[in-house]
């Protein structure tokens, strides 16, 4: 069962960080409660790509992994902040309405109050929830308004030096380049971002891959674009990366 598969993995990873160890069985069921809720409340039959699978929670255990690593010592506090994000990242980033955003908040907080009883829930679900490893070389958590402030000295020299389109730097502009961020620095790391023209998601993108040290290759698509193009395109990404061993 996926208690048992992954109540073994999280039994192994707490071990990083001794004072958490006898966390392993309620972080498990956390995980695996709130993983069946999701799954049983979003199908295909409400959109296609609500698709979750055990690979989901195999990237939770991985993310809460990433930033369990870098600590020696953490409250109970901390590892109920990092499996509320990771579930934010996974479940909630995938979502399309206003309404099934707050369900996925709402059920986070009662699955984490539910299993973490004993916990500060207003400091452990405090939101935004941040984590990032541009303030500190470790992943860990952030400060909204000290990330907003080196961020926009990053934007400055990014205009300079790449793209002249200057961003206005609302609250949901520093959510965004953090989860594209997280994206770009997982193994295999892919995503679909969807919006109107004009919103940012290009410039976005471009500027966490600046951010990396990683290039862009964009495809020009155009009326009479085809799928031998589309071959050559590709053809084209995967020499560069390839034979000139570049990152893109």
């Amino acid at each position: 069962s996926l208690k048992q598969i992954y109540g073994t993995f999280n039994i192994a990873m707490l071990r990083m960080v001794p004072s958490l160890q006898g966390y392993a069985e309620p972080l498990t069921d956390a995980m695996v409660e709130f993983f069946m809720m999701t799954q049983e409340n979003f199908t295909q039959d409400v959109q296609p790509h609500y698709v979750y699978s055990p690979r989901e929670m195999t990237r939770w255990v991985r993310g809460i992994a990433e930033a369990l690593r870098a600590v020696e010592s953490l409250p109970v506090e901390g590892l109920v902040r990092i499996w509320a994000h990771e579930a934010l990242r996974l479940f909630q980033d995938r979502l399309i309405h206003d309404d099934e955003r707050k369900w996925t908040n709402d059920n986070i907080d009662l699955t984490a109050k539910k299993h973490f009883p004993s916990c500060d829930h207003d400091d452990a679900l405090k939101r935004p929830i941040l984590y990032s490893n541009w303030l500190c070389k470790d992943y860990s958590p952030v400060d909204q308004e000290e990330l907003r402030e080196y961020v926009k000295a990053r934007l400055k020299v990014f205009y300079e030096e790449e793209l002249d389109v200057p961003l206005v730097l609302f609250d949901e502009v520093l959510e965004h380049v953090l989860r594209i961020d997280r994206i770009f620095k997982q193994p295999q790391g892919h995503l679909l971002l969807i919006g109107v023209s004009g919103a940012g998601k290009t410039t976005l993108s471009r500027f966490v891959a600046w951010m990396n040290g990683l290039q862009v290759y964009q495809i020009k698509v155009h009326n009479k674009y085809t799928m031998e193009d589309f071959d050559e395109d590709l053809r084209t990404v995967l020499r560069r990366s390839g034979c000139k061993v570049r990152l893109y």
